[in-house]
């Protein structure tokens, strides 16, 4: 398993947080919100320079593609942003992008809707001509909020290059299944995002790993056992940035010490 990070996580312009990650030893980096925009979007050129500067390893490409309505011009829509994104891959030698499950009731029994099926499709198609793989985050309010709807999704696509982007965080506190998520995705793990989640009254929010009610220790001995080899990417979704960020790339670094005596950052 690798380290990485989500850079728009940090809260700075994406300079300031490749310097900042420098200073933690992590080479490996996500990238979603760049200077001025969402990848496709901002300023990709300077993105591009900074990267290579700092010679970092782009592990996934996060364009927002699919968080739309189950609508089939919107779907249109984001097929051509995804198409754009894919033409970024190759500049920052990256073959992994994320995409989302399309708006919608969670398909955990029963089979996902064919117009969501056939998306994620297309875009697997598309993806397979740059050898690039698509990698679905679940999320509440999407097709996928858990695991099984999540692999139920990935069975009915049927395409070796579209897997898994678990993230425990989104899927807590709906999924029932979440401490067995590893078993239930069955090897189609492409990606995890890291972040911890809990639960008071109504109140639902984000904090750094170890500070709220996911299992991760569990989580992670599950995918070690599994020999997964793809990243832990830290995704913090709470403020401040910089801080919680740290806090949960301690956290998992000292969870990754009881499993595997190597780790890639």
């Amino acid at each position: 398993m690798r380290l990485s990070i989500v850079t728009d996580e940090l809260k700075t312009p994406l300079a300031e947080a490749l310097s900042i990650l420098d200073g933690w030893k992590v080479r490996n980096i996500e990238l979603r919100g760049l200077d001025g925009g969402r990848i496709p979007d901002g300023d990709v050129e300077n993105a591009l320079s900074r990267v290579r500067a700092h010679g970092c390893t782009v592990t996934s490409l996060s364009p927002g593609v699919f968080k739309c309505a189950c609508d089939e011009q919107e779907i249109e829509k984001h097929i051509e942003r995804f198409q754009r994104t894919l033409e970024l891959c190759d500049s920052f030698g990256c073959g992994q992008v994320i995409v989302f499950s399309i708006q919608g009731q969670e398909s955990r029994l029963a089979a996902p809707p064919a117009l969501v099926v056939e998306a994620l499709r297309e875009t697997g198609r598309i993806a397979a001509r740059h050898g690039v793989r698509v990698a679905i985050e679940n999320e509440p309010g999407y097709a996928a909020t858990g695991c099984r709807a999540l692999a139920n999704l990935i069975n009915a696509v049927g395409m070796e290059n579209i897997g898994a982007n678990w993230d425990p965080g989104n899927a807590f506190p709906f999924d029932p299944e979440i401490d067995d998520a590893v078993r239930v995705l069955a090897g189609r793990i492409f990606n995890v995002h890291v972040k911890d989640t809990s639960v008071q009254g109504d109140h639902r929010r984000f904090d750094s790993v170890g500070k709220g009610q996911i299992n991760w220790k569990k989580q992670i001995n599950d995918l070690a056992a599994s020999a997964y080899d793809g990243c832990l990417v830290i995704e913090t979704h709470c403020e401040p940035g910089i801080e919680k960020t740290r806090e949960s790339l301690d956290a998992v670094r000292r969870l990754l010490q009881d499993v595997t005596p190597r780790i890639g950052g």
